[in-house]
Order: structure tokens, then sequence, then C-alpha cells
């Protein structure tokens, strides 16, 4: 018997060695490496797929060449929502260090310290990297309230460049702060991939602006420019220098031509585009900007002739002279009365300005707020039949909109009184379209001698039809317009200086480039959707009592089965 029970313990105690070298062998093989192949991995069953990185995010981590140093200024303490982000910022981390050892981070706490010593270190935030903080009200109790500082912000370093991730769009009017936060998770991918893409990326794509038809001026594009210097090189197209358009140039930017093109420099723009060569078309079909109001309370705009309307209409769209007007607007401000203190100016929606409220799942406008848009015109989608260009509808009114066809008055005067309802019956006239395909010259019949002539001169043969490419028509050039303060500063482009507030026109405009010149690259992350699923919170106090019992009862009522159940077999077992 003694010889029996040694035979016993000696197995077990095998068993349990060999348990404890199991596990510690599972726990080395979880974090091992062979070169730079993880040997582990994960299976994401969740519904929106929420913990898988896109191919082309796992290509960037996969090619790093030296270290990338994440600072993550969203630490301390946070309100519960806010720490809910933080965390997720973690998992995201821990997700890409599945794919590369060359990232490290760390959470820095831009609040800790004595109060000199944060002042100090908030000021040096502000003035390197332009980072402020958000305030952010929490409630401990129906009667307590709290105000915090939070930085919504990571700072990204590679080598000697550096990448500021703001996690935290503008707070958009009648938007919860779950709304905002889950916005802020949906494009963490995104984000990090974009930073990451302008810190490796060594060959900058060149990106043209056309110059010589009346296009905005360059203090009007001041802040996109800015904006598209850290990742593109830039410069001015002037087509009269050029016989042909060089491919070397990836895409081109129309911003609101006021002078009409050529028939020669039409022909440079679309044989560019048969080539394979991408265009942002920010067109006027109107001429009618709110200068032309002042001094005035009634204007009739006219037509604005580009001379690329038959090229339009062949790749598959017309702009006519006919003005969206939607309830969903910004506001201008206008005289509305006299006081005794001189003229009574107060700010009112002007449904000329439409507040495009992007919808769709393309990554262009997914999660993206209003886009500010002043005196659109209604794009007419043609040749439908033609199944080799694709239209996406990137930018649409509300509901509630109508159509204004030219030649009629722009009375602001009819600003100061009630609208007509029943007129606004008309819903998601297109403002903007993505096409994509196959395109067919204008010029495929009808080529003239000196347009061949100067083709050949530049080497390059006639193209009757295009190769794939992609190309975005936007009613309205001011999309791309900045403001300008008196003293000739200008606000970031999007920002509302009657409003007070920052739409995303450059955000889409961004976006749209990005998606052009690559829709497989960084972009593809902005498609990822984390819904949001919130707590009814009046039922969850209703019920408080109820769960408590349930998540506190029902675990010891499992384990006094449990034992009862075991304690029977082993009696059953061994009392014989």
């Amino acid at each position: 018997m003694p010889q029996l029970e040694q035979k016993y313990r000696t197995q077990s105690l095998i068993q349990f060695v060999l348990a404890v070298v199991l596990l510690v062998l599972i726990n080395v093989l979880a974090n091992a490496r062979i070169g730079g192949t993880a040997l582990y991995g994960a299976l994401d069953l969740t519904e929106d797929q929420r913990f898988t990185l896109t191919d082309n995010t796992v290509e960037q981590l996969e090619d790093l060449e030296e270290r990338l140093t994440v600072r993550i200024l969203l630490t301390g303490k946070l309100p519960a929502n806010y720490e809910r982000l933080k965390e997720k910022v973690a998992d995201l981390l821990l997700d890409f260090n599945g794919y590369t050892d060359k990232i490290e981070w760390e959470f820095s706490d831009p609040l800790s310290g004595d109060i000199e010593v944060v002042r100090e270190r908030q000021l040096q935030l502000q003035e390197d990297y332009g980072i402020v903080p958000v305030n952010v009200y929490s409630s401990t109790s129906a009667a307590e309230r709290s105000l915090n500082a939070v930085y919504p912000y990571a700072v990204l370093t590679y080598g000697t460049r550096q990448r500021i991730i703001p996690f935290l769009a503008p707070r958009l009017p009648g938007m919860g702060e779950a709304q905002r936060l889950n916005q802020a998770e949906s494009l963490l991918e995104y984000n990090f991939s974009r930073a990451i893409e302008g810190l490796t990326n060594n060959d900058k794509p060149l990106v043209g602006f056309t110059v010589g038809h009346g296009e905005l001026p360059k203090v009007r594009t001041s802040s996109l420019y800015s904006s598209l210097q850290e990742d593109y090189d830039l410069g001015p197209v002037n087509l009269d220098s050029f016989a042909t358009i060089s491919t070397e140039i990836k895409l081109l930017i129309v911003a609101k031509p006021t002078v009409p093109f050529s028939e020669f420099d039409a022909f440079k723009l679309d044989q560019y585009v048969m080539n394979g060569g991408k265009v942002i078309w920010a067109i006027d079909a109107v001429a009618m900007d709110l200068d032309s109001l002042q001094g005035r309370n009634e204007f009739y705009p006219g037509s604005r002739q580009t001379g690329l309307e038959d090229i339009f209409f062949k790749y598959g769209f017309r702009l006519p002279p006919t003005l969206a007007l939607d309830l969903s607007s910004t506001r201008i401000s206008i005289v509305v009365g006299q006081g005794p203190g001189g003229p009574n100016i107060q700010p009112v929606n002007f449904p000329y300005n439409v507040k495009a409220i992007p919808q769709g799942g393309h990554p262009i406008i997914k999660n993206l707020d209003p886009i500010d848009l002043k005196f659109p015109t209604v794009i007419e989608s043609v040749n439908d039949a033609d199944n080799k260009v694709k239209k996406t509808v990137l930018l649409q009114t509300s509901p509630r909109s109508r159509r204004k066809r030219l030649p009629a008055p722009i009375d602001l005067d009819a600003q100061k009184y009630d609208v007509d309802l029943d007129r606004f019956n008309e819903n998601a006239l297109p403002l903007a379209y993505l096409l994509e395909g196959t395109f067919t010259s204008y010029y495929a019949n009808r080529l003239k001698r000196e347009n061949e002539d100067a083709l050949r001169e530049g080497g390059i043969d006639f193209k009757a039809e295009s190769v794939p490419t992609r190309m975005i028509i936007v009613a309205d050039g001011d999309v791309m317009s900045n403001e300008l303060s008196k003293d000739y500063i200008y606000h970031p482009l999007g920002y509302n200086i009657y409003d007070k507030f920052q739409y995303a026109n450059k955000t889409f405009l961004l976006n749209a480039i990005e998606y052009l010149l690559d829709p497989d690259g960084v972009i593809g992350a902005r498609g990822k959707e984390v819904r949001l699923r919130l707590t009814d919170k009046e039922a969850a106090v209703a019920d408080a009592t109820y769960w408590r019992l349930i998540n506190v009862g029902l675990p010891l009522v499992l384990l006094a089965l449990f034992g009862f159940v075991f304690n029977y077999l082993r009696k059953r077992r061994y009392a014989r």
C-alpha cells in the first residue's frame, strides 16, 4: 500500500511539473518571433471586425526600418469615457506589436507633478506641437460635476520626424460625448496609419494646382497648401507653358476657375485624364459670391462658362446654372433693422450656403463631419448607360432642399422672413461625385491637326479612351477657399466666421486626395465602423438591484451546486 501511494505521488508530481513547463512554454511562444513573424495570432469574432487591421496597415508595420516611438498623452485621472478610449489606444498598439517589434509606446501624463511643472509642460506642448487640452465635464453623482483637462493626443517619433495625432474631431452641435468618442475610436487605426505613412514615406507624390484661368489665389488656398506640404510635393501648373501635362504630376487640382479654358488647354486636360491622371474639379457653374451682395440687397447672378463643358459631358456629368438651396445651411450676418446705436446686425441661416452632411459608407466621407459649401450648384449625371464609369455621390443636400434655376435674383431681404417650407421639398440633390473607371475622350472623333502635333512634340500618342483612373467633381469652388482675417491671416480651411465652427472641408479634401492616389492605401482604414452600443441609463438605474443579485448570487449558487455534485460523486466512488 505505501508503495502504491508513493507511485501516485510521483505521478502527480510529474504531471504538475509537466503542466508548469507546458504553461511556461506557451507563454514564451506567445511572445516570441522568428525573424519578423510572430508565433501567435488572434481570432476576431466581433461583428464589426474592430480588432482586425487592414492589409495596408499591416504592410506599413512590417516595413518599418527604424524604431517608432509613440507617446500617448491621454492618461492620468480620466473620465470613464476617456478611460475607455485610452484602453482602445492601448489595444490598438498591442495589435500593432503583433506585426513588428520596432514599435514602443508610453503613456505620459502632462498634468502630473506640481503646478509650476505642469504649467511649463503645458506651455511647451502648445508652443512645440500646438497641443491644447480639452475641457471635459464629468458627473460623479446627480449633484456633483467636475471639470477635467484631458489631452486626447499622441506624439509619434520616427528618426528625426514627428507627427501629432489628435484623437477627437471638433464637437458638432447636438453630438453627444459618447458619439464623439465612438467616432474617435472608429478612426484610431486610420489616424495612426496616416501618421505612419507620413513619417515613413520618402517618395512624395507630385500634386499640381492649375493657374492662369482665374483660379483661387494662393492666399485663399494657404490652409490646404500647408496641410498638403507634409505629404506631397506641390507646384503650380500653367497650361500655357506645356504642350502636354506630364504624367509625373500624379494629381491635378482645378480650384474655382473664373476665366474659360481655351480649347487647346481643355485638350491637354483631357489627354492628361486619358493617360491615367487624377483630377479634383472644384467648379462654380454660377458666378456668385457673397461679396456680390455688398452694398445691395438683390443680385442677378449669371452662369459661368469654363470651357470644359464638353469634356465634362463626355466624362458623365454636367453643371447646369442651377443653385442648390437647403434648410440645412450655415449662417451669414445681415442688417435686419436700425437701432439707436446704428444698424442691427444679426446672423441668419442662409439656404444658399449648404451644410452638406456626408452620408454613406465610402472611405472618403465615412465618419466625416459636415462640409460648408457656398452657392453650390446641382450636378446632373449623364451617360448613365455607360457602365465603364462608376459614379458615387459623395455630398448631397438634406431632405429639405430645392433647386433655383437662373435667371433669378438672390435677395438678402428675403432672409429676414420665414421661408416657405413647402418649397423645400426635394431630397439628396448631388453636390459632389466620385467617378471611377475608363473614360472616353471628347476628341475621339474630332482630333485637330495642331493638337495631334502638340502631342507628337511631347512624345505622347493620342488616346481616345483612358486607362482606369479616377476623378472627383465638387460643384463649389469655395470648398477649397479659406477665410481671411482683417489683417490677411488665413483661418483654417472650413472655419466659418459666422458660425464660429470648424467644418470638415479640409478633411474631405485630404481624404479625396488620398483615395484618388491610392484607394487601397491608408484611406482604407476609414472604412472601419465601430458601432455605438449605448447603455439605457434609466433602465440601468431601475434594474440595478436585480442585476446586483444576479451578479453576486448566481456565481454563489453555481459554486454551491458544483460542490454538492462533486461531493456526491466523490462519496459514490470512494464510500465503498
